[in-house]
């Protein structure tokens, strides 16, 4: 009888014992199940934010690109005013042209037009701009004896150095000289000293001079003196003659010291070797 009276008094304890054991087990599961939610939640937040991110950059980048492709324009041959140093058509005789540039001196201008006459050569003179200006008569007279009459500049500056609109001030100054004063439209260009570049030729090209002129031979006839050398008239024969070329230009100048004095014997020469003399306009 005692022994089932202790066993009635533990029982509800024992059932409550139970009780709160099930109880606690089953708080600690759902528990673990809202942490296991919110993990993972959290995850595919933080995987959306990044997919994010990395989605605008590429936006972002794919942008930038279609812009430097929009803005960006390589030059090409077609863009720029083309460099020539001989000339490039071709016939069954040989042939090479006679230049001469005009820069400041202007003294000459009736001897050598007389000679180039009296042997019946048409040459191609590049005249500076403000020597056009300055002797409108002799620009005339170079272009009314069928010779052609190019641009050389306005001022024969480094044009190198000059900005943009200096550049184009430099050449359409020229154009506009030249046509005023001897109706004469020129299309093209020898660059003062040779120098040129890329945006030269671009600005030459958009101002109606598909051609820049230089040259197959220098004949030195600027100088009195070179590398202590005397420039003299058998020196600019021997150094044209020597270096002349098929479709070669010869570089000389209307204040060339001793050019109009060497003139006829490079005619001459030249005629001996079976050149023919033209324009720089014909061998383009």
């Amino acid at each position: 009888m005692m022994g089932k009276t202790k066993k009635s008094k533990f029982f509800p304890l024992i059932c409550i014992l139970i009780l709160l054991t099930l109880f606690f087990t089953a708080a600690t599961c759902s528990l673990c199940k809202v942490k296991q939610v919110a993990e993972t939640t959290s995850s595919d937040d933080m995987e959306n934010k990044t997919n994010d991110t990395i989605s605008d950059t590429s936006v972002r980048n794919t942008e930038k690109e279609e812009i430097h492709v929009e803005t960006t324009k390589e030059t090409t041959d077609a863009d720029i005013s083309k460099i020539i140093r001989t000339g490039i058509t071709h016939h069954q005789t040989k042939q090479i042209a006679l230049t001469f540039d005009s820069g400041w001196l202007y003294e000459n201008t009736e001897a050598l037009l007389n000679l180039l006459d009296t042997y019946d050569v048409k040459a191609t003179f590049f005249t500076r701009g403000l020597w056009a200006k300055d002797h409108p008569d002799l620009a005339a007279e170079i272009v009314n004896k069928g010779h052609a009459l190019e641009n050389h500049s306005l001022t024969h500056d480094h044009m190198t150095l000059m900005t943009d609109m200096e550049v184009r001030n430099e050449i359409s100054k020229t154009t506009d000289i030249i046509k005023q004063t001897t109706n004469y439209l020129p299309h093209l260009f020898r660059p003062p000293y040779g120098e040129y570049d890329e945006r030269i030729l671009k600005i030459l090209k958009e101002e109606g001079y598909p051609y820049t002129i230089l040259w197959t031979v220098d004949s030195h006839d600027w100088a009195e003196e070179l590398n202590g050398v005397k420039i003299t008239k058998d020196y600019l024969v021997n150094r044209v003659l020597e270096n002349a070329s098929d479709n070669g230009i010869i570089l000389m100048h209307v204040g060339g010291y001793e050019t109009v004095k060497a003139l006829p014997e490079i005619i001459d020469g030249l005629r001996s070797e079976g050149y023919t003399l033209v324009k720089v306009n014909d061998m383009l």
